[in-house]
């Protein structure tokens, strides 16, 4: 009988973790850095240059919607590994790319692999570990981003070539696919503190999951959140300059502030966290953002703005993390792979849905329609949460019996 991987085994596991979060956050740097240089290799338009979103998210967002069964049938390791050499192969063909045309279409590998990885990762560490991890790995993200935009930087201001960038990054994706080959049977272990029996994996096909409400409601939760924290980001600089007359440098230190706040607070929650209750903490994090949203369209002072940004970003941190962290009390771990990767798909078309949207109404009507369309989506978040806490849950044997749930050993 299989038994718990010691300790040091599991820290190791750890720390690849926080590195390939680390490495998602990578390509998103560089491409903020090269976004200019690759257009002039192309000689394309900004529009154009949308494709590479447009075929990234599809990808995202086809991986992520069926990780939990692709997890159940190939474990967390190997999928993770995959997703690897898949994210690996994208980016040497960004690099080594003849053609825009070539470009677009290794974007939607690049997007399939990190849709995969994140949702893997998220269930890994939502059904090993507790909310204090999770809060880590999430701030690792800025982390990757941050040092991808460092790297861009320094490779095009030595005089290099933006392709060199990209090929660095993927050589390192194949060796981050390798620890995950070496280590794949250890993913689905229980860690030491986890203190219970292994058990076999189920397998729950994505209809029966979709049957119960409550993932709709989370997947929906999901939507609404990753498109307001984006949302906030993306308009706030054109919302300050545009709408309130705050010069560029201003605008652009108080968004600098929003996400270094964003990123600090994950930081923080790791510590605080513990000190909560989780329901408390989620709450509490909800209405701050709602009050820093109500701050930001009211505007009573001329610093007010900035300062609501930078706490609604510090109100924003813990969000995301606590979300995935609980999905499987509320679902059951039988269909938390499942309903985890629904909700990170949720999430990327509501990263791009909300801000799009925001950008109509406010070229319809004007550039303060963003603190709004936050105040209100913040408001429904809340109101949405509470409403979750109130649906029925399952526990485990409604998963496994009243909702037809097979064991992966068993029939199909």
């Amino acid at each position: 009988m299989p038994t718990a991987y010691p300790r040091r085994s599991a820290w190791f596991l750890i720390l690849i973790t926080f590195i390939a979060f680390i490495s998602l956050g990578l390509p998103d740097g560089l491409l903020d850095i090269a976004n200019p240089r690759i257009r002039d290799t192309f000689d394309i338009e900004t529009d154009v240059f949308s494709l590479i979103f447009v075929t990234g998210l599809s990808g995202y967002f086809l991986s992520s919607f069926f990780a939990g069964q692709l997890v159940t049938r190939l474990g967390i390791g190997l999928l993770l590994s995959a997703s690897c050499f898949g994210t690996a192969l994208a980016l040497i063909g960004n690099a080594l790319s003849p053609a825009w045309g070539w470009f677009v279409i290794v974007g939607l590998l690049g997007g399939a692999g990190a849709g995969a990885i994140d949702s893997g990762l998220n269930t890994y560490v939502a059904t090993q570990h507790g909310p204090r991890l999770m809060f880590w790995l999430h701030a690792s993200f800025g982390l990757g981003v941050t040092s991808g935009t460092w790297l861009m930087s320094l490779v095009v201001n030595s005089g290099k070539t933006w392709r060199l960038g990209y090929a660095i990054v993927g050589a390192l994706q194949i060796g981050l696919a390798l620890c995950f080959l070496i280590t794949r049977t250890r993913w689905n272990q229980p860690h030491l503190e986890a203190n219970q029996p292994p058990s076999q994996p189920i397998r729950t096909p994505i209809l029966t999951t979709l049957r119960i409400p409550v993932v709709w409601l989370g997947i929906t939760l999901f939507f609404l959140y990753t498109g307001v924290e984006i949302t906030a980001g993306r308009w706030s600089s054109s919302l300050f300059m545009e709408g309130r007359n705050i010069k560029a440098e201003a605008a652009g230190l108080w968004v600098s502030a929003y996400w270094g706040l964003f990123t600090f607070g994950r930081i923080a929650a790791g510590f605080v966290g513990r000190r909560l209750k989780p329901l408390t903490f989620i709450r509490l994090a909800m209405v701050g953002a709602m009050i820093a949203a109500l701050v930001l369209a009211w505007n009573p002072f001329a610093s007010s703005g900035g300062l609501a940004l930078g706490a609604m970003g510090f109100a924003f941190a813990p969000i995301f993390p606590m979300l995935v962290s609980l999905t499987p009390q509320r679902v059951g771990s039988a269909h938390a792979a499942n309903t985890i990767g629904f909700q990170i798909s949720a999430a990327a078309i509501g990263g791009a849905a909300l801000p799009g949207l925001t950008g109509i109404l406010a070229k319809a009507m004007s550039i303060e329609a963003m603190p709004v369309v936050l105040l209100i989506v913040n408001t429904t978040i809340l109101l949405l949460h509470e409403i979750i806490l109130r649906s029925p849950h399952l526990n485990e044997n409604q998963s496994a019996s009243r909702l037809g749930v097979t064991a992966a050993h068993g029939d199909r």
